[in-house]
């Protein structure tokens, strides 16, 4: 883990807001060792908030091993009881990703203007299925560090530059990694003069008070289904808890992770998550590389 000194976000000072236990399915799968705490800490200019110290990419690629396989749902399962074959299934169902697709072409279509896409990267998009048929006659590429194979229609590549995407998409996936503008920033790096960026996230609080009351009655059913592990867990920092999302997002911290990382703003909003999480809305911005920064290239 690496101690952040300021925010990942923006560079700003940030402070700590609350103690927070880091949750036993991470603390085993990452680390091989029982849950121990650390901070939860929000920047005083973006906002953003995020656990500290930081998750570094070879944890995070210890986490998304075999992301969602059998053995990584029933690992899951001996510490959060609720994880059943099931849910892990419907958590990337056909239904789940139309209501994605929907949303993400409508928001798309609304504001790329009269730009023509001819190649889509899905940007640790897991299996590509956000991407497959999203904007029409666009061929859909992927880019996942879990290596599972591309979805039908999708085509799987290890070098994002060399698709040359017209358009970027990463959907769902900053609020899991350890330095957030590092990720962006590499993303506007691969993508073509002109490209467009699309990022979209979770817009929640860990303090929000349904989200904990959601905390408190997974940790009452661990401690009745889980005895041993819910002695240790019936704690004020468990409310806190770190799980799969490391990093708190708003609309307006969106942007400024964007900004940050060398993009330049073309729109931004938010808009429901369509049944994934009934708790979070979704913050999205659209952008495109400054030149400025990242110098001007040949998008032939």
């Amino acid at each position: 883990m690496v101690e952040a000194t300021g925010c990942v976000v923006c560079g700003e000072p940030i402070r700590p807001l609350k103690r927070a236990l880091v949750a036993p399915f991470i603390a085993r799968r990452i680390w091989n060792r029982d849950p121990f705490c650390l901070d939860l800490v929000q920047c005083q200019s973006c906002t953003f908030m995020f656990y500290n110290p930081r998750l570094d990419d070879a944890e995070v690629q210890l986490l998304y091993r075999n992301y969602r396989s059998e053995e990584y749902q029933k690992m899951r399962w001996k510490v959060e009881p609720w994880y059943t074959p099931k849910l892990n299934a419907n958590l990337a169902s056909p239904s789940s990703y139309r209501a994605r697709r929907a949303k993400v072409g409508s928001t798309l279509r609304s504001n790329i203007g009269p730009r023509t896409i001819h190649r889509v990267l899905d940007y640790g998009g897991d299996r590509g299925d956000l991407v497959a048929g999203l904007l029409d006659d666009s061929e859909a590429y992927v880019y996942d560090i879990s290596g599972i194979p591309a979805a039908p229609g999708v085509v799987a590549t290890s070098d994002p530059a060399a698709c040359k995407a017209d358009l970027i998409i990463n959907s769902n996936v900053l609020e899991h990694v350890g330095f957030p503008r590092t990720m962006v920033s590499e993303m506007l790096r691969v993508s073509p003069e002109n490209g467009l960026l699309y990022l979209e996230v979770p817009s929640e609080r860990p303090t929000d008070p349904i989200k904990l009351l959601r905390r408190i009655a997974q940790i009452g059913i661990i401690a009745l289904t889980r005895p041993a592990l819910g002695a240790r867990m019936v704690r004020l920092e468990s409310i806190y808890m770190m799980h799969e999302h490391i990093n708190y997002f708003t609309e307006r911290s969106l942007t400024a992770l964007l900004r940050a990382a060398g993009g330049t703003l073309i729109a931004s909003g938010t808009h429901s998550e369509g049944g994934r999480d009934k708790l979070a809305d979704t913050a999205w911005c659209l952008g495109t590389r400054d030149p400025e920064r990242f110098g001007s290239i040949n998008s032939n």
